[in-house]
């Protein structure tokens, strides 16, 4: 197994993220895991193009904080989905780094199942360290790690549902997660004839889910 790569199901999904539909790879996880940051870097190293659901929301619609001052939290929501929807299926594969709560939509839920999906977990702690006060993240306002804790708790078991694999919190650095995502794609890669024959192999329990998260 893949440093840092926590145990997932053991039967295997039969992603080939090398073509075919599963063009994009996405990375989900809760808010300061770092989600950009690694993505932007990941991208660079598979030189592939890189694109924030965050950063184009704003471009489009400007601030986060205004819009949901002004539109609330479904409004936000929607565009966020469509926005979603709409990089999912541009034609050049990407890595694509979404904004926390984007897996709360049952179609980006289901559209993630045609992408190599990645989560990034941190710990509370690690959390606290990087999200400071808070002030553009309108939804962990008033008690920025009280709240992250609460809507991590949530959110984490549809984070799981959608990830290929999750890159554990042990894994600090960037470095270290994108070497580790690396690693873990291209065990996805020759995953499906490798273990085909035989679903209970270390390779497929840490990385693959069990196809009924999935369904």
């Amino acid at each position: 197994m893949p440093s840092g790569l926590e145990p997932r199901g053991n039967e295997p999904r039969g992603t080939d993220i090398r073509g075919g539909e599963h063009r994009n790879i996405v990375l989900i996880g809760p808010m300061g895991s770092g989600k950009s940051t690694v993505g932007a870097a990941l991208a660079r190293r598979l030189e592939r193009p890189h694109v924030d659901t965050d950063h184009f929301f704003v471009a489009r619609n400007g601030p986060i904080p205004e819009y949901f001052a002004v539109h609330g939290q479904q409004a936000f929501r929607a565009e966020e989905e469509k926005i979603v929807a709409e990089l999912l299926d541009a034609p050049r594969p990407s890595v694509i780094s979404l904004g926390g709560g984007s897996i709360l939509s049952p179609r980006t839920r289901e559209l993630l199942k045609r992408h190599f999906t990645v989560m990034l977990d941190i710990t509370a702690d690690q959390a606290a360290a990087r999200i400071g006060d808070a002030s553009t993240r309108p939804m962990l306002a008033g008690d920025p790690v009280g709240i992250w804790t609460r809507i991590y708790a949530e959110r984490e078991p549809l984070y799981r549902q959608c990830a290929n694999v999750v890159i554990s919190a042990e894994e600090a650095t960037i470095d270290a997660r994108v070497g580790t995502i690396v690693e873990a794609l291209h065990s996805a890669s020759s995953a499906p004839a490798a273990l085909s024959t035989d679903a209970n192999t270390p390779e497929a329990s840490s990385i693959h889910k069990e196809q009924s998260e999935r369904s």
